[in-house]
């Protein structure tokens, strides 16, 4: 499994198993944005971007998704 390069991941989102879901993060010395990441086939994709964690989170449906 491989991070997002020159990003500082802030949580992480699991699902009842412990399995990790999604992380958030932002850049390294800027948090002006934060970033969606969903773990798929030990790879994390990008889903989007906001200006909190919780937008993101409301955006992208994330407690919907971790205890479905």
């Amino acid at each position: 499994m491989t991070w997002p390069k020159g990003e500082r991941i802030w949580a992480g989102y699991y699902d009842r198993a412990g399995h990790l879901l999604f992380i958030v993060t932002s850049k390294q010395n800027n948090r002006d944005w934060y970033y969606l990441y969903a773990l798929e086939d030990d790879e994390f994709k990008k889903l989007g971007k906001a200006k909190s964690p919780p937008e993101l989170e409301n955006k992208f449906h994330v407690n919907e998704r971790m205890f479905a």
